[in-house]
């Protein structure tokens, strides 16, 4: 296919049919979460650990398993085990989704395209960017012409300006997919999609796991459907992505709360309350990975973890390489 056939052409009615009370209902269920978000202390922790399991669903819609211990392990420094590709490629995953969260997403989406410069989002694997070496022809089309596909995409979402945050998320993420600017990179489709509506302000506080939702759903793009079944696709999975960061916000609110309570009558000096910490925000917490967050022993760790109780749960049940989480 050669740039002058991708094309995308926004619909003079792009809410029609069942696809409008789509959009009221997720539409309502995201502004209820963003404003949980917004009164919740937990907001900063909470949101950091929503992109470890996002990446990991990231991976596997690229039919790609990477474990969730081992991606919170390489992020933490702490990983000792043996490097493989797909791991890698998903850290490279989970640190541009970091990087979603902590710039302007205007910055992000205005990024230059190929040829420019090396590119500001690509899967790096083994230390070496994508964006910045010689690709082989055998793999992908010389003539594929990435920089004129990325202009129509930028233009379609400059065209969204005027429809809601929602709406213009999804046509962002279905723009996307047709017009394919990367050749291998149906994976930035969800980032994008995130990135607009936080630089819309509809998720000022949080960058909505999009992949978790197709993960949860089993659901995804598809080229043989209609316009209207891709955006119900989407707005199923915006609203599965919503459902589970709710309750994971729940979840650690009340795990907060119980383990507070071990904290009456503690030295001052005591680095419980940075162990609780660290367990809000991460999915799951090893003894090298806590040792090294905390700057302690590995004996002060294991004589500090049972003073929390039962909340934290260990999911690993041995005694060499034990995790522990809360849910």
């Amino acid at each position: 296919m050669s740039a002058k056939q991708a094309i995308y052409d926004i619909p003079e009615n792009p809410l029609q049919g069942r696809i409008f009370d789509d959009f009221l209902r997720v539409d309502e269920a995201l502004s209820k979460l963003e404003e949980r978000a917004r009164l919740s202390s937990l907001r900063d922790a909470w949101s950091q650990r929503l992109l470890f399991r996002n990446a990991c669903a990231a991976m596997h819609t690229q039919s790609c398993l990477v474990y969730l211990q081992d991606l919170v392990l390489l992020d933490g420094h702490a990983f000792s085990g043996a490097m493989y590709a797909d791991l890698s490629c998903g850290l490279s995953i989970l640190k541009f989704w970091q990087r979603g969260l902590q710039e302007d997403p205007l910055m992000l989406l205005r990024a230059p395209m190929p040829g420019e410069m090396p590119r500001p989002l690509s899967c790096e694997v083994a230390g070496d960017p994508l964006g910045t070496r010689d690709v082989p022809e055998f793999f992908y089309d010389p003539d594929w012409d990435e920089a004129g596909r990325l202009e129509q995409w930028r233009r379609v979402w400059q065209e969204t300006s005027r429809l809601p945050p929602l709406l213009a998320c999804a046509i962002a993420w279905d723009a996307w997919h047709v017009l394919a600017p990367e050749q291998q990179g149906t994976w930035r489709a969800p980032l994008l999609a995130a990135l607009v509506l936080r630089a819309r302000a509809k998720t000022r506080n949080l960058l909505l796991p999009i992949d978790t939702g197709q993960w949860l759903l089993h659901k995804g793009w598809r080229s043989s459907d209609g316009y209207a079944q891709r955006v119900q696709a989407f707005f199923d999975c915006v609203a599965a992505a919503i459902k589970h960061a709710g309750s994971e916000l729940s979840g650690l609110e009340n795990a907060k709360e119980r383990m507070s309570l071990k904290l009456k009558c503690v030295r001052k000096n005591s680095r419980l309350a940075d162990l609780i910490d660290l367990m809000i925000a991460k999915p799951l917490v090893s003894i090298p990975l806590a040792c090294k967050e905390l700057h302690i022993s590995k004996q002060a760790l294991r004589l500090l973890i049972p003073r929390l109780g039962s909340t934290p749960r260990e999911i690993t049940e041995r005694s060499r390489y034990r995790c522990w989480t809360v849910t």
